[in-house]
């Protein structure tokens, strides 16, 4: 259902895994990956140790319809299906097989708005995960994805980080910007290529670190009937306590319950759909 590229070095090692378009129409991770699996396979780039897995394109069918999913967020249903019922589904089941037999992964995603700071996922602090994002070069990291999503029965959150902790191993999750823009296909770039260092894959020397700030994570909300946000709120715009964010067509307004940080806002969410999160400076 999709192709992969394997690359395996003369000595023992880490096992890399690495996806991109998770999500259909994010193709930052896509034009990174093509680029370094032509570059190993001219030789510009010598695996040493361990392994390179490399899936281009997760969701074949909604990137090439330059759509986010085809019947439903792949990145909520990766887990094994005994019946798969959905095309995103299916192709879970065949993404855990790869999850399962890897050490990490690093999942390239992109953002949709203009201008977006590029950030990173720590859902699950494991010493590799926390190796890996050390040498990512984002200024932000996000925590407490797993909390937020226990406990309610509105979204069921079967994510990439979660198969990899379910599997016992390690997984992050890279926003690497607006995907239309270089810059975010650059990030998505350099991450892999410090993966492989960091990790001793490949022959590099580790970047200098990149001072991060860490935002816990504190709840999302669904849109649940017609209403609109009160801004074109973008990713990491900080908002002050009492600050209204979005009204419902009924006038229910939805206000920021402490000083932070809007993240992931959708401006066009439909109901049913996570529409913002919220989060504070983790000190």
């Amino acid at each position: 259902m999709f192709q992969k590229f394997c690359f395996k070095g003369k000595e023992e090692g880490v096992n890399l895994l690495v996806f991109g378009a998770v999500h259909g129409n994010e193709v930052a991770g896509v034009i990174a990956l093509k680029r370094l699996v032509k570059e190993i396979e001219e030789k510009k780039i010598v695996i040493n140790k361990g392994s390179l897995t490399v899936v281009p394109v997760c969701n074949i069918e909604a990137n090439r319809l330059d759509v986010r999913q085809i019947d439903e967020n792949l990145n909520r249903v990766m887990k094994f299906w005994e019946n798969p019922k959905t095309y995103e589904q299916k192709i879970a089941n065949e993404l855990c097989c790869l999850i399962k037999d890897c050490d990490i992964l690093l999942d390239l995603h992109s953002t949709h708005c203009k201008g977006d700071e590029p950030f990173v996922f720590c859902d699950y602090p494991k010493e590799m995960n926390l190796k890996l994002i050390d040498v990512i070069d984002v200024k932000y990291v996000l925590e407490g994805w797993p909390d937020i999503y226990a406990g309610q029965d509105v979204i069921e959150d079967y994510s990439t980080e979660k198969a990899c902790f379910g599997f016992g191993k390690s997984g992050t999750t890279l926003e690497c910007g607006y995907h239309k823009e270089e810059k975010a296909w650059e990030v998505a770039y350099n991450a892999v290529l410090n993966a492989l260092g960091v990790f001793e894959i490949i022959e590099k020397e580790n970047p200098k670190k990149v001072s991060k700030t860490h935002i816990l994570m504190k709840n999302f909300v669904v849109k649940n009937r017609e209403g609109c946000l009160l801004k074109n709120y973008k990713h990491l715009d900080r908002v002050k306590k009492g600050e209204e964010i979005a009204r419902y067509d009924d006038g229910e307004v939805l206000v920021a319950q402490d000083d932070g940080y809007i993240l992931l806002p959708n401006l066009e969410a439909e109901i049913g759909a996570e529409w913002y999160y919220f989060g504070v400076e983790k000190l």
